[in-house]
C-alpha cells in the first residue's frame, strides 16, 4: 500500500475530482453526471448527505459543510487534507478493510472528531481510495498537523499491511533514507567511541586529544560542548551523542584523572584495587 498526502483550500474541487471522472464539469447534464461518477462512497464521518433526482451526491451541500466549519478558523487557509492510498496491482482488499484503514488513519492523524469522506476508485490497475478530511474540528481547532506527513504516511502503510495482511510494498524513499542515516550514524558513533577510549591513556589534555584525532581524520570543535567531524564521511558527531562520558566536561575529568594517576604510582595502584572490588572510581 502506498499513500500520498496533500493540502488544499477548495473543498468542492477536491470532492469533484474524487467523485466524478476527470474533467467532469459541474454544468454537465444530469444524465452525463450520472454516467461519469467514478467514486464509490465508502465511508463518511461527521457529515450529512443529500442526493439529487438522479441519485448522485449533492457535492455543493457536502462542500458547504466543510467551508462552514472553516469559518471557525480562518487563519488556517489550507484546511482540507487530501489523502490517497493505493494498493498493489490486482489487490482488492474489500470495503471492510478500507473502512478499517480509514478509522485507523483518522485516529493516528488527528481526524477522529473531524469531517471526513472517502471515495474508492477502480478505474486503474491499482485499486485506490481518496480521503477528504477537514483539518478543523467543530471547536475551530486544527487537530491535524501536516508536518512530516510524507514519512508518517509511509510508516502507517507498513503497519496496515502487517495488520490487515495486505501485499507489502517497498518503504518510501524518505523512510529508507532515514533508516540508512541512523545505521551509518550508529556505526560512526561506535567507531569514534572506540578510538577515544584507545587514545585516553596516551593524552593529558583536550588539545592532545584534538591532535591525535586529527591524525585519524577527525576535526574537533570546542564551544559550550565538544563535537567531532569525520572529514571523509562528512559526518558530524556531538560528544553527548556518543554517550554521557564523552561530553566536554566529563572528557576533561577523565583526561585529568588519567594524567594524575600516571604521575602518581600509588594513586594508580589504588585505582586498580578499587576497580577490582567493583567500586566506582
Amino acid at each position: 500500500m502506498i499513500g500520498k498526502a496533500g493540502l488544499g483550500s477548495y473543498a468542492k474541487g477536491i470532492l469533484e475530482y474524487c467523485y466524478y471522472q476527470k474533467g467532469q464539469q459541474t454544468t454537465a447534464s444530469e444524465q452525463s453526471k450520472q454516467q461519469s461518477v467514478r467514486g464509490e462512497l465508502i465511508y463518511i464521518q461527521n457529515l450529512a448527505l443529500k442526493t439529487g433526482p438522479d441519485g448522485t451526491l449533492d457535492l455543493d451541500y457536502l462542500a458547504r459543510q466543510y467551508t462552514d466549519n472553516h469559518s471557525k478558523n480562518k487563519k488556517l487557509t489550507k484546511y482540507v487534507w487530501h489523502q490517497s492510498f493505493s494498493f498493489s496491482p490486482g489487490e482488492k482488499p474489500g470495503n471492510d478493510k478500507i473502512m478499517r484503514i480509514c478509522r485507523e488513519f483518522a485516529k493516528e492523524f488527528g481526524f477522529e472528531q473531524n469531517q471526513m469522506v472517502v471515495f474508492k476508485h477502480e478505474d486503474s490497475a491499482n485499486e485506490h481510495f481518496h480521503i477528504i478530511a477537514n483539518r478543523i474540528n467543530y471547536n475551530g481547532k486544527n487537530t491535524a498537523d501536516h508536518f512530516k506527513n510524507y514519512a508518517r504516511t509511509g510508516k502507517f502503510c507498513r503497519r496496515m499491511e502487517n495488520e490487515l495482511s495486505l501485499v507489502p510494498t517497498r518503504d518510501m524513499r524518505i523512510n529508507r533514507a532515514l533508516g540508512q542515516q541512523i545505521h551509518l550514524a550508529d556505526k560512526a558513533n561506535l567507531k569514534l567511541k572506540s578510538l577515544i577510549d584507545h587514545l585516553m591513556p596516551q593524552i593529558s589534555s583536550i588539545q592532545e586529544l584534538k591532535e591525535h584525532l586529527l591524525g585519524h581524520g577527525y576535526k574537533t570543535y570546542i564551544g559550550r560542548g565538544i563535537a567531532f567531524f569525520h572529514m571523509q564521511s562528512k559526518i558530524k558527531i556531538k560528544g553527548s551523542d556518543i554517550g554521557r562520558d564523552y561530553s566536554l566536561g566529563l572528557l576533561e575529568n577523565r583526561i585529568g584523572f588519567n594524567a594524575t594517576t600516571t604521575q602518581n604510582p600509588e594513586l594508580k595502584k589504588r585505582k586498580r584495587k578499587r576497580k577490582g572490588l567493583g567500586l566506582h572510581l
